[in-house]
């Protein structure tokens, strides 16, 4: 088993640089956390106050994220609603049509609510391992670079930047 990997922050604590076959152990792009867009649904916005926090605790969101994660969590509800409809109306429904007779005809088919979830749970798999809330996809997601506030020049408080 190979020896893992010195993060850049141990690199720099100890003077060293790391070598150059060595993966990144960060993005370039700066960590933020998205705002939520306000055309989600009441769904969507649970699940997003939900996955919001995990996502920023590991540090890979930035303003860029936020189309993705809205996607994501709009799925989640698509795939809710679907689901409910296949609880309540069963696997299969009956369906009424009207022969070239004009009498009334029943037949059983399929509930389109659960095409419906199974197109949702294929995309959500795919929404998952792209924001790497998946097992596998989870280590594969490099953390963003954090902002520090930088601290203000001797000119900015002469400014009264500082307020």
């Amino acid at each position: 088993m190979a020896r893992p990997r010195k993060p850049d922050h141990v690199h720099a604590l100890q003077g060293t640089k790391p070598h150059a076959s060595t993966a990144k152990t960060h993005s370039d792009v700066p960590a933020a956390a998205p705002r939520m867009p306000g055309h989600l649904t009441p769904e969507a916005r649970k699940e997003w106050k939900r996955v919001l926090p995990m996502l920023l605790e590991r540090g890979s969101l930035t303003d860029g994220d936020a189309g993705a994660l809205a996607m994501y969590c709009e799925l989640y509800a698509r795939w809710l609603a679907a689901k409910k409809d296949v609880a309540e109306n069963g696997l299969t429904i009956t369906s009424t049509v009207l022969d070239k007779n004009g009498d009334a005809v029943s037949s059983r088919k399929v509930n389109p609510a659960l095409r419906v979830a199974q197109d949702c749970e294929k995309s959500l798999r795919a929404s998952l391992r792209e924001l790497g809330l998946t097992p596998a996809s989870r280590g594969k997601v490099l953390p963003a670079i954090r902002q520090e506030e930088k601290p203000l020049s001797a000119w900015e408080i002469m400014q009264g930047k500082n307020q």
